[in-house]
């Protein structure tokens, strides 16, 4: 990049394998499958090839997670921001009603806090939900 405006920002859901299977109704989305180890050296490298931090919206559920923590840190350790994903990644979220998506919000929020050290910064809901 050339220019040193930037002219976009840019961010990433870091919905998890195990979110896809529970939304199609597929076997096994209990035992949270995670794709997180693999993926987010990855995607450090190339955000750090193009000098670029994102934003990455984070699932609370995957934050919670303990042997999640040093992956999700090394996000803040690069210097990206993190937002809240809502706990459960449930694409009818929606629907609940508002105690319930409190409760989503402020469950991500701590579980984010507890495995990086920072608090989220704004929230996206799943599956377009608002």
């Amino acid at each position: 990049m050339t220019n040193s405006t930037r002219l976009a920002s840019v961010s990433m859901d870091l919905d998890n394998v195990w979110s896809y299977l529970k939304t199609h109704g597929d076997d096994g989305w209990e035992l949270r499958p995670s794709y997180l180890a693999t993926f987010v050296p990855y995607v450090l490298d190339v955000l750090e090839q193009e000098q670029l931090q994102i934003t990455f919206f984070v699932v609370g559920a995957d934050a919670a997670i303990p042997e999640h923590g040093p992956t999700l840190k090394s996000l803040v350790q690069h210097g990206h921001e993190l937002g809240n994903h809502s706990f459960e990644h449930d694409p009818w979220m929606a629907r609940y009603d508002r105690s319930r998506i409190e409760d989503e919000i402020a469950r991500t929020e701590a579980a984010i806090l507890a495995s990086t050290g920072r608090r989220p910064v704004g929230f996206r809901g799943p599956g377009y939900a608002w």
